[in-house]
């Protein structure tokens, strides 16, 4: 729980870009498919909006400009989504990395201990023609061994993102591969895409 509060916090930063084209405020549409009413998470993109497919264990909350995805089996854990404190014309080569190794230390919990860097893996989401970064490490958050992951994000040549990946070292592959399902389904929705609740 202290985890969470603490990611909750840093969602809340003042660090925040706003100019950035993606709002990250959770909504949802309502809709009927294969007779079986629902609802389909998205984030504004100016008129266009961005569909997110969610697992039935998976909570939402919207943090400062940003969005934090819970998972109730993990408590512990999180997948915090919300625009990167970088701009996305910084190269992830040469001085620049230095500017990202720092942004991804900044982005740990307050009070971690024993911070060690695990790796860094050049575009390790390979949809959407994206590039993006991730830094791996590992800290202590009082006596839990923790592992972060953070992955700085081109959605496009002006906007990056940011994805934060935190859980328990136990616990941590499940929740990177839960994060991983969530960024993966990441679509603009088509018109058609959209299929109001029937009305009785």
């Amino acid at each position: 729980m202290k985890i969470f509060v603490t990611l909750l916090a840093i969602g809340l930063s003042a660090g925040l870009r706003t100019s950035s084209a993606v709002d990250l405020t959770p909504r949802y549409i309502d809709t009927f498919e294969a007779g079986v009413a629902g609802h389909r998470l998205y984030f504004s993109d100016g008129e266009k909006k961005i569909g997110i497919s969610l697992g039935r264990e998976t909570d939402v909350i919207a943090a400062g400009g940003g969005v934090i995805f819970r998972f109730p089996k993990f408590p512990e854990a999180s997948f915090l989504v919300k625009h990167s404190p970088v701009t996305a014309d910084q190269p992830f080569t040469g001085v620049p990395l230095d500017r990202y190794r720092e942004a991804a230390r900044r982005l740990l919990p307050p009070g971690s201990t024993e911070v060690k860097l695990l790796d860094e893996t050049r575009d390790p989401l390979t949809i959407n023609r994206w590039r993006s970064y991730r830094l791996g490490c590992t800290f202590a958050s009082g006596t839990t061994p923790m592992v972060q992951q953070v992955t700085f994000l081109n959605l496009s040549a002006d906007e990056q993102l940011v994805l934060i990946t935190t859980a328990s070292e136990r616990n941590f592959a499940e929740a990177a591969a839960r994060s991983f399902q969530i960024i993966r389904s990441w679509q603009p929705m088509l018109p058609g895409d959209e299929k109001p609740v029937r009305q009785n």
